[in-house]
């Protein structure tokens, strides 16, 4: 999926390139670190949204969250190279940090919103 993202104008850098060969590098280095280097996080892990909302919030980091983890690399990749323009819209539009779910059919479905004074869950 990476050179399939990349080729539709992603800038991806993959968790094996930036982790190398480490194992169980859990979600609240990764986020910081996204939050660091202002990368966008993308993830199919549907519970991170909330399990780490305070690293999130903390982080000040986008986060992509896919519908599911079952569809596979290829049917994921065409989704989000037909999503692109929908989900750099909504980051665009919500200042970080936010989380961006994104659908089966190619298109942001929810945006959460965290912070004290704008903490909130867009269903679009």
């Amino acid at each position: 999926m990476p050179l399939l993202l990349r080729r539709c104008g992603y800038k991806v850098v993959t968790h094996q390139k930036r982790y190398k060969k480490q194992q169980g590098v859990l979600d609240p280095p990764i986020i910081a670190d996204c939050g660091k280097v202002n990368h966008v996080l993308l993830t199919a892990d549907g519970q991170l949204e909330t399990l780490w909302a305070v690293e999130i919030e903390q982080a000040r980091v986008a986060v992509v969250i896919l519908a599911n983890n079952t569809d596979g690399a290829k049917a994921w990749g065409k989704r989000l190279k037909a999503g692109r323009a929908d989900i750099l819209q909504r980051l665009r539009e919500h200042k970080k940090p936010c989380a961006l779910r994104f659908g089966v059919h190619g298109r942001v479905t929810h945006v959460r919103l965290y912070g004290k004074r704008r903490a909130t869950l867009i269903t679009l």
